[in-house]
C-alpha cells in the first residue's frame, strides 16, 4: 500500500471512530499509544508525551519513516546508523556498511518488499535494508557529485530523491533480479539545491527548491518537469506535504509562513505564522490539521486547516532541534530531535 493509500485509509478509520464517539486512553510515558476503555472524554490538549533516546551518544538523528513493519525508522548521521523503534519503545542499532556514509533520508520500500531505503549523503549511494535487519545493499549514483538527501515512494512504486550536489532529481528503480537499480536523473533549472521531496496528491512528485524559491513538480514519467515561482521572496522553502483537498503545503522557514499550491501550479495562499522561527518538515495530521516542527523555537506546531490559527507546544528537551517528522502506525506524529539524540512523540488526538 502506498503512503497516500495509507494516509486515507487512517483518516477513515479515525472518522468511524470519532462518529463511535469512542476515545482510547493512552498509556504512560515512555510507550506509544495502545488500545484502552473507550471514554466519553473530550480530545486533550496535544503535548509531547513521550522522548526515546538514541542509545548512541551524540548520533544527530535526521530523517525517520513508517516502516511496512509497523515500526519507525530512524537515520543517524553522525553515527552513520539506522535506528528501529519499536511498538514497545526501544530503539534498536544497526551500523551502516559504509563508515562516515552520513544517512539523513529515509522512506518505507514499495508493496510487501519489507525494505527501507535511506540516502548516504557523504558517499553518493542510496542503500537498502530489510525491515528484519542487516544485510544492507548499497547502490552508487552515476555521479560522484552527488548529495542524495531526502526521499520519498513514488506512486509508480520507485523510490525517489532530492540531490541538491548535482541540482537533480534522481528516480531509483529495483530491477530484478537483485540487487540492481536503474537510476534516472533529471535536472532542475538555476540553482534549486532540492529538499524535501512529497508524493502528490495527483500522482505526481511534488518537492521543494529553496534555492529558486520555487516548488517543483515532476510526474513520474519525468515529462515535463515544472517549477513553480513562490510570491514571497527568499522564503526559505523547507518542508513540504500532501493535503486531503488536493493540493500541496509547504513551509518557508525563513518567512515564517505556511503555503497552499494547488496540483495546476498555483499558490493560493500564504499564511503568516505569528511567533514562528524556522517552521521546517510538514505533515497533515489524521485530524485534518497540519503539524510541523519549528528547529529554533523547539516547538510543535499546530496549523489549523479551516481558521489558519497556530498553536506551538514545547518540547521537554531544551534545543533539541526538532526536524523530521513521520506519522506513526497508532496515527500519532513521531520526529527527530537532531540536537537532543531523542525521538519524540506527539499526541494531538485520543483514539
Amino acid at each position: 500500500m502506498y503512503p497516500k493509500e495509507m494516509h486515507l485509509l487512517r483518516l477513515a478509520r479515525v472518522a468511524l471512530a470519532f462518529a463511535a464517539a469512542g476515545f482510547l486512553a493512552a498509556c504512560g510515558k515512555g510507550t506509544p499509544i495502545t488500545s484502552g476503555t473507550p471514554t466519553p472524554g473530550p480530545t486533550p490538549t496535544p503535548e509531547v508525551t513521550s522522548q526515546y533516546t538514541i542509545p548512541t551518544a551524540s548520533s544527530k538523528p535526521m530523517g525517520i519513516a513508517l516502516g511496512s513493519d509497523g515500526n519507525l525508522w530512524i537515520t543517524e548521521s553522525a553515527a552513520s546508523k539506522i535506528g528501529t523503534l519499536t511498538s514497545n519503545g526501544k530503539i534498536t542499532e544497526n551500523v551502516t556498511p559504509s563508515r562516515h556514509s552520513n544517512p539523513i533520508g529515509i522512506a518505507s520500500g514499495p508493496g510487501p518488499a519489507l525494505n527501507v531505503w535511506f540516502t548516504e549523503n557523504a558517499l553518493a549511494r542510496v542503500a537498502q535494508i530489510t525491515t528484519s535487519g542487516p544485510p544492507y545493499i548499497e547502490y552508487t549514483l552515476p555521479n560522484s557529485a552527488a548529495t542524495p538527501l531526502n526521499m520519498a515512494l513514488g506512486s509508480d512504486g520507485n523510490i525517489w530523491c532530492t540531490d541538491p550536489g548535482t541540482n537533480s532529481i534522481w528516480r531509483i528503480q529495483q530491477l530484478k533480479p537483485k540487487p540492481h537499480v536503474k537510476f534516472t536523473q533529471f535536472k532542475l533549472t538555476g540553482n534549486a539545491q532540492p529538499f524535501i521531496i512529497t508524493n502528490g496528491p495527483d500522482g505526481a512528485l511534488w518537492f521543494t527548491e529553496p534555492g529558486t524559491n520555487r516548488v517543483g513538480r515532476l510526474p513520474i514519467s519525468g515529462s515535463p518537469l515544472r517549477e513553480y515561482k513562490i510570491p514571497t521572496g527568499n522564503a526559505g522553502l523547507a518542508g513540504i506535504a500532501a493535503g486531503t483537498d488536493n493540493a500541496l503545503w509547504f513551509t518557508e522557514s525563513k518567512a515564517d509562513q505556511i503555503g497552499r499550491i494547488s496540483t495546476t501550479g498555483k499558490v493560493t495562499a500564504e499564511y503568516p505564522i505569528a511567533g514562528a522561527m524556522t517552521p521546517d518538515w510538514i505533515i497533515q495530521g489524521v485530524d485534518g490539521n497540519f503539524y510541523f516542527t519549528d528547529t529554533a523555537l523547539n516547538k510543535i506546531g499546530q496549523f489549523f486547516f479551516k481558521s489558519h490559527h497556530v498553536n506551538f507546544y514545547p518540547i521537554p528537551t531544551a534545543s533539541s532541534q526538532p526536524t523530521a517528522l513521520t506519522l506513526g502506525s497508532d496515527s500519532q506524529i513521531y520526529f527527530v530531535e537532531t540536537a537532543g539524540n531523542k525521538v519524540g512523540q506527539f499526541r494531538y488526538f485520543n483514539v
